[in-house]
């Protein structure tokens, strides 16, 4: 026991680590070739991710009795932070691919962290907070392999190689006030594309020799986004309980946001050369076209979502929890409208996403069972990607599940709290009509720790 409390010490340091490491995982998936690459999977706080990404309208008194989580996707939210809290989590995916001509099976693994986040109340009586934190949006990193055969007999190996991907730092403010809590997140985007193509003749029958050549395009980009949040509640029933001073509500809230358009600038570097490459060792021979920081600028579309959660709430002298939380929100985004990279538009369509999530909690004040002071959880979502790879739409649909589990027992005279946060996810990119299909599975750890900081001292 005193090992696994020693290792629980340890996540925020490892979550860290994951942050300041830069990853070097192979995704070799064709979908991270276009747009901005593969979307992070439901890139949000563990508790939404574990009810399949419900966020818009899940508040933070939702998240258990004590302790608390960020829901970064939603700064509305931020007013009803009530502790300052340190939120991190990261995943590890397994991702199979399957292509159908020519027929093919891959597989790869990879670790990526999803966010770290600080929340703050500024002003707990005018129910005013904030947040900041940086969480990576999408990553590109591949290697594929393409052998062809044109008509002089004469055959051609590519190798396409790209990485990079989009990042995001923010900042958000949030204010509550009785039925209704506003908030903004600000910050910005920034990332890296990078795509070589290596080209060799792998056999010539009238014996003529060929260099290969080396195509790259290198582009860094960035800008500022601003994404603004509400949320709205309301009780619709309530059965009080006076003799044991008890009572349990029932309460309908509302969830939207808006991720504004967005354009960033970038700077590109642009090689075309020939020479000796291996996987190893690049020696370059003749440059036949070189330029750096081409100017350029990329669109990014914005992006809405609205959802809508009913919750029990059961109310004693010992506080308040919400014992169970059904939600469903609706997102989209307008990728083949609006999105362009250095004027030119690419394989993407507009997407959508429905998600349907349910958590329940026994009773948080049952300190006497463990079990029933966790939050379990369940979700589905399913919608069409924003990459069309074959513009046949790519459809995704996932299953999750996941709990919320409190490290430290609970003390009246204490106000820290830590929960572990786990997340899994199974599900499906493609369908029959794809020549492409991906299924992944996903585990996800976050971790919470939620104190009552920057108090001035009374005694000393």
């Amino acid at each position: 026991m005193l090992f696994a409390k020693k290792i629980i010490r340890l996540i925020p340091l490892l979550g860290l680590v994951c942050f300041l490491t830069p990853t070097q995982a192979q995704i070799n998936s064709p979908f991270s070739r276009y747009g901005l690459g593969n979307a992070i999977l439901n890139n949000q706080n563990i508790n939404s991710q574990a009810m399949g990404g419900f966020s818009s309208a899940y508040t933070p008194s939702m998240n258990s009795s004590f302790g608390q989580s960020v829901n970064i996707n939603n700064p509305a939210t931020y007013g009803s932070i009530y502790m300052t809290t340190f939120d991190l989590g990261f995943s590890l995916t397994s991702a199979s691919l399957k292509s159908t001509t020519p027929f093919g099976s891959y597989t790869s693994n990879y670790l990526v962290p999803n966010y770290v986040a600080i929340g703050i109340p500024i002003n707990k009586v005018k129910k005013i907070g904030m947040a900041f934190g940086l969480r990576p949006l999408t990553q590109i990193n591949y290697s594929l392999n393409e052998l062809k055969i044109i008509n002089t007999g004469d055959s051609v190996y590519n190798n396409f190689i790209g990485q990079g991907g989009l990042n995001q730092a923010f900042i958000g403010f949030g204010k509550s006030w009785k039925y209704l809590s506003l908030g903004f997140n600000t910050g910005y985007n920034f990332g890296r594309r990078k795509i070589e193509n290596i080209k060799s003749f792998q056999f010539n029958p009238d014996s003529t020799f060929f260099y290969q050549s080396l195509s790259s395009t290198n582009t860094v980009f960035g800008g500022t986004f601003f994404h603004l949040g509400m949320q709205s509640e309301f009780p619709i029933y309530s059965s009080k309980r006076p003799k044991l001073n008890e009572s349990t509500e029932y309460l309908l809230g509302f969830g939207a946001t808006a991720t504004l358009d967005q354009s960033m600038s970038g700077k590109q570097d642009i090689l075309r050369n020939t020479g000796n490459y291996t996987s190893t060792v690049e020696t370059p021979l003749d440059t036949a076209f070189f330029k750096t920081n081409i100017p350029g600028t990329i669109f990014l579309p914005a992006e809405y979502t609205a959802g809508i959660a009913l919750h029990k709430k059961e109310v004693s002298s010992r506080g308040s929890f919400d014992q169970w939380v059904l939600g469903i929100e609706y997102s989209t985004r307008a990728w083949k409208d609006k999105y362009q990279f250095y004027g030119q538009q690419d394989l993407v369509s507009n997407s959508w996403t429905l998600r349907v999530g349910a958590q329940y909690c026994p009773n948080a004040f049952d300190f006497q069972n463990y079990w029933s002071t966790v939050v379990y959880r369940l979700g589905f979502y399913t919608g069409k990607d924003y990459i069309n790879i074959d513009n046949n739409g790519l459809k995704v649909t996932a299953f999750t599940t996941g709990l919320s589990m409190p490290i430290r027992k609970y003390r009246s005279y204490d106000y820290q709290f830590s929960l572990l946060n786990l997340a899994m996810q199974i599900g499906q990119r493609g369908s029959s009509v794809n020549n492409y299909r991906e299924g992944f599975i996903q585990f996800s750890v976050g971790y919470s720790l939620s104190d009552v900081w920057f108090n001035k001292r009374k005694y000393d």
